[in-house]
């Protein structure tokens, strides 16, 4: 995978993000989605979260992370949301902008070889593809809730 390929990808995917973030009537940002138990808002703030750790390992090239990384998938989400769920939504939009521009610029920084080679990132397992980590915690997961979003949405029109 070629750095700039990665970087258009998520670009791309970010404006999908953000085009079904404007679908959302007023007011609905915080409206709960029976079918997840989290808002739009929640969303927002979990995406957030995820490439901020990117930014870390794009900027350390070090696989340290949060220590949230070593819990099952359902408890680190949980975590997650309890961290974020009092934030003011103006907040958390604010929060997910800025991460986002400094996780694009940070992951502008590395090249080719770095979005290959798990060895150039200190305690990534060997067999680990740098881009896929990535990939996994920005476009990948803009599309993944972006379905969830569009879902709860056309649910709200019955």
């Amino acid at each position: 995978m070629k750095a700039s390929c990665l970087i258009e990808v998520i670009e791309r995917a970010r404006k999908s993000w953000d085009f079904v973030l404007g679908l959302v009537p007023e007011g609905g940002m915080e409206t709960i989605d029976p079918l997840t138990g989290w808002t739009v808002k929640d969303q927002i703030a979990h995406i957030a979260w995820h490439e901020e750790q990117m930014i870390e390992l794009a900027e350390t090239k070090d696989l340290v992370g949060s220590p949230w990384w070593e819990l099952p998938t359902d408890e680190r989400n949980g975590k997650i949301y309890e961290l974020y769920k009092e934030m003011p939504l103006d907040e958390v939009l604010a929060f997910a902008d800025a991460t986002y521009q400094r996780m694009l610029k940070a992951l502008k920084s590395l090249c080719d070889e770095d979005m290959n080679d798990a060895s150039r990132f200190t305690d990534m397992p060997p067999d680990w593809v740098p881009w896929i980590m990535f990939a996994s915690n920005t476009y990948q997961h803009y599309y993944e809730h972006g379905i969830g979003i569009r879902r709860m949405l056309r649910s709200g029109k019955d």
